[in-house]
C-alpha cells in the first residue's frame, strides 16, 4: 500500500505498534522509559480528541432535540403564491426498468403544467432508457464519456445545456430540481419547493428522503429507519434553528441564479456534500429543509450492493472533509457563521468511530494503566458520556414516534447491528478518498398501483 495515500490513518497505528515493542523491553530501562513516554503522549492525545468528539457529540445532542419539538403548524398549501418556473431533471444510468415511473409521476403533480419541464439525463446509457424517455414526450438529453463518467458530471453538463437554452432565449427557468430515475415524489412536491423559494428566499432546498421500499428486508428497513430518523433528528432541527440542512444527491433544489454565480464545480464522489460545503462558504446562507416535499427512492436489499453504495459515499466524505474542513473552521474563526462550524462538525463526524477503534486498541494494549494521574481531570464526567449514549438510542425511537412510523420502532436494534458495518466503510473510505470511479447502484423496484397513490398523495 502506498503509504502516503493512507499516511494519516496509520500514523497511530504504527506508533502504537513501536511503542508496544519498546515496551516489552524491560530489562533495559532507558528503552521501556522511552516506549512509556510515548505511550503517555500517545494516550494523552487521544483521551484529549476522544473528549473533543464527546463534546461534539453533546452539541449534535442539544440540536436534535429542538428536532423533536411539535411543528407549530401543519404545512398549506397556498396556490396564490407566485410560481417559479421549475427544470426537473431525472438522473438515469441505464435505468429502463425504473424511468417510465418517475416520468409518469412527475406528470402528475399538483402543479401548473405549463410551469415546469421534464428533462432526462441518460448518462452513458447503453439500454433503452432514452427510448422508454421520448415514447412518453419528455426531453431525452443523451452524454457520452468514458472519461467523465459520474452523476457530477452529467449535471455540470446538463446546467451548460440549460444555460445555453437560456441564451438562445428557448427556455428560460427560475430553478433547477435534480431527480434519481427511481425516485417517486408525492403531488405537493413543487408547489413546497416553490414557497420555499418565494416565501421564505432560499437559494437552495432539501427536500424529505423517504424510502420506497422500507419492507422489502433488513437491510432496505434499515436505510430507511435511519433516513426517517435524520429527517427528524438532524435536518428538521437545523431548519427550526436556521441552520444548513445538507444536500442529499436527490430532491434538491437550485435556483439558476445561485447556480451562475457560485457554479457547479464537484470534483468528489458526494456532489451533494460538496456543493453544500462550497455554497456556505460561497455565501454563508442555510440550505433550506422541505420537510412536507417527500421524495421516495429505492434502497439497496443486497449487502454486497449496500456496502459498495456506502463505500462510495464515504469516499466522497472523506474527500470532502480533508478538502473543506480547514477552509470551513477558518471561516467561522473570521465570521463566526454558524452554518461553517455545523458544516465543519459534519464533516469530521467519521473520525469519531476511527477515534473509537483506536481507543479500543489503546485500551487492549495497556488497560489505560500507564496514563498519567494528571489527564484525567480533564476527562469528561461519566454521567455525561453516559446522557449522550443513552440519547443515541433513545432520541431514534422518539423520532420515529413524531414522523409516525411507530409500527417500525421494534425494528430499531437492527439499525445498530447493520451499524457496525459503517466500521470499515469508513476507513475504508479515508483509505480510498482519492479514487473517483464511481460505481453505479442498479434499480429495479417499480412500485404498485395501491402504494404508488398513498406515496403521491402523502403530505
Amino acid at each position: 500500500m502506498n503509504i502516503n495515500k493512507a499516511k494519516k490513518l496509520w500514523i497511530l497505528f504504527v506508533l502504537c505498534t513501536i511503542c508496544t515493542v519498546l515496551m516489552s523491553f524491560n530489562d533495559i530501562s532507558f528503552v521501556t522509559y522511552i516506549g512509556r513516554l510515548l505511550l503517555y503522549v500517545m494516550v494523552a492525545s487521544l483521551i484529549f480528541l476522544t473528549q473533543f468528539q464527546g463534546v461534539l457529540s453533546l452539541y449534535q445532542v442539544v440540536v436534535s432535540l429542538l428536532g423533536l419539538v411539535k411543528k407549530k403548524n401543519s404545512y398549506m398549501s397556498d396556490h396564490n403564491t407566485a410560481h417559479t418556473r421549475f427544470a426537473i431533471l431525472v438522473c438515469a444510468h441505464n435505468e429502463e426498468k425504473v424511468i417510465e415511473q418517475i416520468v409518469k409521476n412527475l406528470k402528475k403533480v399538483d402543479y401548473p403544467k405549463e410551469k415546469y419541464d421534464i428533462h432526462v439525463i441518460c448518462d452513458n446509457c447503453t439500454d433503452d432508457t432514452a427510448r422508454i424517455v421520448r415514447e412518453n414526450k419528455v426531453k431525452a438529453w443523451e452524454r457520452h464519456d468514458n472519461q467523465k463518467r459520474g452523476k457530477g458530471y452529467g449535471l455540470e453538463w446538463m446546467f451548460q445545456n440549460l444555460f445555453r437554452l437560456e441564451e438562445e432565449q428557448q427556455e428560460v427557468y427560475d430553478a433547477v430540481v435534480i431527480l434519481d430515475a427511481d425516485n417517486v415524489v408525492s403531488r405537493n412536491f413543487l408547489q413546497v419547493l416553490n414557497d420555499k423559494l418565494v416565501k421564505e428566499k432560499y437559494e437552495v432546498v432539501q427536500a424529505y428522503l423517504d424510502s420506497k421500499n422500507p419492507k422489502d428486508n433488513w437491510i432496505s428497513k434499515s436505510y430507511a429507519i435511519a433516513y426517517w430518523s435524520t429527517n427528524r433528528l438532524y435536518q428538521l432541527s437545523r431548519g427550526k434553528l436556521g441552520l444548513s440542512a445538507q444536500l442529499g444527491g436527490t430532491g434538491m433544489c437550485f435556483t439558476m441564479n445561485i447556480l451562475k454565480e457560485i457554479g457547479w464545480g464537484t470534483e468528489s464522489l458526494t456532489e451533494d456534500l460538496e456543493f453544500t460545503a462550497k455554497y456556505i462558504l460561497a455565501k454563508g446562507r442555510a440550505v433550506g429543509w422541505a420537510h412536507d416535499a417527500k421524495i421516495y427512492d429505492e434502497k439497496p436489499t443486497d449487502f454486497k450492493v449496500s456496502f459498495r453504495q456506502r463505500i462510495r459515499w464515504m469516499q466522497g466524505h472523506m474527500d470532502c472533509m480533508v478538502r473543506y474542513s480547514g477552509p470551513l473552521l477558518k471561516n467561522f474563526t473570521q465570521t463566526f457563521n454558524m452554518n461553517a462550524i455545523d458544516m465543519f462538525i459534519y464533516l469530521i463526524q467519521p473520525t469519531r468511530t476511527m477515534l473509537s477503534v483506536n481507543s479500543i486498541i489503546l485500551f487492549f494494549v495497556t488497560h489505560y494503566e500507564l496514563l498519567p494521574s494528571y489527564i484525567m481531570p480533564y476527562v469528561l464526567h461519566p454521567w455525561i458520556w453516559l446522557l449522550i449514549a443513552v440519547s443515541f438510542y433513545i432520541l431514534p425511537i422518539i423520532a420515529l414516534l413524531q414522523e409516525k412510523k411507530i409500527t417500525n420502532i421494534i425494528w430499531t436494534p437492527i439499525v445498530y447491528i447493520f451499524g457496525f458495518s459503517w466500521v470499515p466503510i469508513i476507513f475504508l473510505g479515508f483509505i480510498k478518498r482519492k479514487e473517483k470511479v464511481w460505481v453505479h447502484t442498479p434499480h429495479n423496484r417499480v412500485m404498485d398501483r395501491e402504494n404508488m397513490m398513498k406515496m403521491e398523495e402523502s403530505v
